[in-house]
């Protein structure tokens, strides 16, 4: 299929609602199902662990999602999810970069109330890589935290994973010296918003 066949959409938690169907949540469930049992992140999740992840994360405060849709078919091919994430709250919906990252080595990215977006996911489809889908999804995403005033958009991938180093090399992103505590072999990126 040719690039212009595909659309790039927002999706919310409350179009996970409406869809009484399932379709749209089984579709993205699928995209990540595929996603992390290839290497390196070889993680053998299940689907329901999976749909309920969705849903937590489409539910964080700020949450921002986009998908990549076949027209005029409605598949979805790719998506990508993130959210803000704090120095600290109480609030329950949040994360803050110490509990994702296991290091409060990021928090100074907080200085001077810098607002920090975390990309937690992006997955495309097998079939349909290679054809600037990441890309256009992450671009999405970050015009619209342009708009919203966020300072930093981060991702952390592994450091043996050549297509997501060179998405955020494209894009701009600085390789920070930050490895994660719990998987040392993930490294942090960052982009000034």
């Amino acid at each position: 299929m040719d690039q212009h066949n595909i659309e790039i959409v927002p999706i919310s938690v409350e179009d996970l609602r409406v869809d009484t169907s399932g379709t749209l949540v089984n579709q993205i469930a699928n995209l990540a199902y595929l996603a992390f049992r290839e290497p390196p992140w070889n993680d053998d999740l299940e689907k329901p662990r999976l749909h309920f992840g969705l849903g937590v994360d489409l539910m964080r405060r700020n949450a921002l999602a986009f998908a990549a849709k076949l027209i005029p078919s409605d598949k979805i091919v790719g998506y990508d999810l993130g959210y803000e994430v704090f120095r600290e709250s109480q609030d329950p919906r949040d994360l803050t970069l110490y509990e994702i990252s296991g290091t409060s080595a990021l928090d100074h990215l907080f200085e001077g109330g810098g607002r920090v977006f975390y990309e937690d996911t992006i997955c495309v489809a097998p079939g349909f890589r290679k054809r600037h889908i990441a890309y256009n999804l992450s671009t999405a995403q970050i015009t619209f935290l342009r708009t919203e005033g966020f300072t930093y958009r981060i991702g952390r991938t592994s450091i043996s994973c050549v297509a997501m180093k060179t998405l955020y090399t494209k894009l701009g992103y600085q390789v920070l010296n930050v490895h994660d505590a719990l998987y040392p072999e993930r490294t942090y990126w960052l982009l000034d918003v």
